[in-house]
């Protein structure tokens, strides 16, 4: 059974559509009904040889993967090689924290040293200090030196703590 304006057999309901037709229609459109129609001679011939090297290579890894069986002695080296990354990662990271903590806490010092009162410098530095805390529970200074830092904190007018510009 044929429609009736079908130029093609066995298929209903479908005109065929002529080159000219074709390339009338906006991209969209042209796209659409492309992606419907059959290839080319060419393009199917290209498309089987394809298909059929994806298939041979496919089954080529797949022995290749069966033959890769490693030996204990390979194993146990692939392991500590894996090791011995994983520990230069490590110390990398290490290393980078390290370089971080050195830089901010040069940074911190500069910050400090252009404060303009020797107070706000000591302010600061109790609030930011440039190294983290340890736990540490003796006091690191001494008692003339705690003496001298207390002092300069209790002076409100700044007499002690003003710098010459």
């Amino acid at each position: 059974m044929m429609a009736s304006g079908n130029n093609k057999p066995g298929v209903l309901g479908k005109k065929a559509i002529g080159p000219g037709e074709i390339k009338k229609m906006d991209p969209i459109q042209r796209a659409r009904h492309m992606a419907y129609e059959q290839p080319s001679k060419s393009i199917a011939a290209s498309l089987a040889v394809t298909q059929t090297r994806l298939k041979e290579h496919a089954l080529k890894s797949i022995s290749a993967s069966k033959q890769r069986v490693l030996d204990p002695q390979q194993e146990m080296q692939n392991k500590v090689v894996g090791q011995l990354k994983a520990a230069e990662a490590h110390n990398r990271i290490r290393l980078m924290r390290i370089r971080f903590q050195h830089m901010r806490a040069q940074e911190l010092n500069n910050l400090i040293s252009c404060q303009p009162t020797a107070r706000d410098a000591i302010r600061l530095e109790v609030f930011l200090p440039p190294r983290p805390h340890t736990d540490k529970s003796c006091d690191p200074l001494r008692w003339q030196q705690r003496e001298r830092v207390e002092s300069l904190l209790e002076d409100d007018r700044g007499l002690m703590t003003n710098r010459i510009p």
